[in-house]
């Protein structure tokens, strides 16, 4: 680290983790599976988080050499129903993060200090059920759908106790999916999905203003022969405005054409 009068060196460091998953799946009957999985996961900071600032008064300031690697122990339990035309998922995990990695400012410092940290514990329960089937209507139409319930809260935080209790950003409550594809002939097909999100924050503490919940409906209709394909879509039909790190797209069009030879 260096400024243009002062060179201070950072100390020499190492470290080795190892990351192991175990799966298990059982066929139960012809219709029932089981499957169970747990394993550890390990993100080490990246070279900007962990080097990237400045120098002030012969110190090191705007980020922390000394920090932790996010560390992660996940276990999930499916259970899967194979139908006639389809299937039905079941699926209950667990995940618990020591150390995460996000941007905080530590309030028990003074002056505070805004930097890249390690948030103590992160707890994450959920249920997620999905569904799909195709060929229904005479083989016409496909269906998809999904729905998550994830419980993900800061349960230990002590550079920043107000976060404890709150939701894990950008990790909503509910979230849900669907897609239908309708062939109306060998050549002529309609594709609808919808989104929904349920509130969304960006910061540890929930008080970020543009939190939010979103229903986006996209739709697309596509032709194709032997020789060429052409299809056409509308994203975000209802013009929604939802947010991440910045505004997501609003409503758009577009056109493919594609040629075989």
């Amino acid at each position: 680290m260096a400024n243009a009068t002062t060179t201070l060196p950072f100390a020499e460091r190492s470290a080795t983790y190892v990351s192991p998953k175990f799966a298990l799946a059982r066929q139960l009957t012809e219709e029932w599976s089981l499957k169970a999985s747990f394993g550890r996961a390990v993100r080490m900071p990246t070279v900007a988080e962990l080097h990237q600032g400045s120098i002030a008064t012969n110190a090191i300031v705007n980020n922390d050499p000394n920090l932790k690697p996010e560390r992660s122990w996940t276990s999930e339990l499916t259970a899967e129903r194979a139908l006639e035309v389809g299937s039905l998922r079941t699926t209950v995990f667990l995940e618990d993060t020591n150390d995460a990695l996000y941007s905080q400012t530590n309030v028990t410092v003074t002056p505070n200090v805004t930097n890249i940290q390690n948030v103590d514990e992160i707890g994450t329960r959920g249920l997620e059920l999905a569904f799909q089937t195709w060929a229904l209507w005479g083989g016409r139409l496909d269906f998809s759908a999904s729905a998550t319930y994830a419980r993900s809260r800061i349960e230990q935080n002590a550079a920043f106790p107000a976060s404890v209790g709150k939701w894990q950003p950008r990790v909503p409550d509910w979230r849900a999916n669907a897609l239908a594809t309708y062939r109306f002939g060998p050549q002529w097909s309609l594709t609808a999905g919808g989104r929904y999100s349920g509130t969304q924050y960006n910061t540890l503490d929930n008080s970020d203003p543009n939190g939010y919940t979103f229903v986006v409906v996209d739709l697309r209709a596509r032709y194709a022969n032997d020789r060429w394909s052409a299809s056409f879509g509308i994203d975000n039909v209802g013009d929604e405005e939802y947010w991440a790190f910045h505004p997501y797209t609003r409503r758009s069009a577009f056109a493919e054409l594609g040629v075989g030879f």
